[in-house]
């Protein structure tokens, strides 16, 4: 084998690995655990170790947002066991579909002593305006 080949065959092993690194970066930095309310409340260790995703209802009468600091805070309620709650603390726009009783998913980190859920990302799911009608509702 030629000297410029052995260069060759050594830079595409370099470019692939280097490929194969940022790609599995990016997968383990964007990999979230899903989980629901009350199972962050019932296992919270595995929450502070990395970042999660949780699915709840904002709970009714707990919303507070100060426009000018951009800061919103919330209880969300377990959507199959209502008593189980948790503080949702989130800095930045609050969604125009975010409500009292709307379906939220948020990213980020549980702090287990203070029951405190510190969001970086805050999605609210919109209610189904287009949905059919049932033969019930028709009547």
């Amino acid at each position: 084998m030629k000297k410029s080949s052995k260069k060759t065959v050594l830079a595409l092993v370099l470019i692939l690995a280097g490929v194969g690194f940022l790609i599995m970066k990016g997968i383990s930095d964007t990999g979230v655990y899903y989980r629901t309310v009350a199972e962050i409340l019932t296992d919270g260790g595995l929450a502070g170790e990395r970042g999660v995703r949780i699915s709840g209802e904002v709970e009714e009468g707990t919303i507070f947002y100060d426009q000018k600091e951009l800061k919103l805070s919330f209880e969300v309620r377990d959507m199959e066991d209502a008593g189980k709650t948790m503080k949702v603390v989130y800095n930045g726009v609050k969604p125009d579909a975010f409500k009292e009783d709307v379906e939220v998913i948020l990213e980020g980190r549980y702090d287990e002593p203070g029951n405190t859920f510190y969001a970086e990302t805050l999605l609210a799911k919109c209610p189904s305006k287009y949905e059919g009608e049932t033969e019930q509702e028709k009547e």
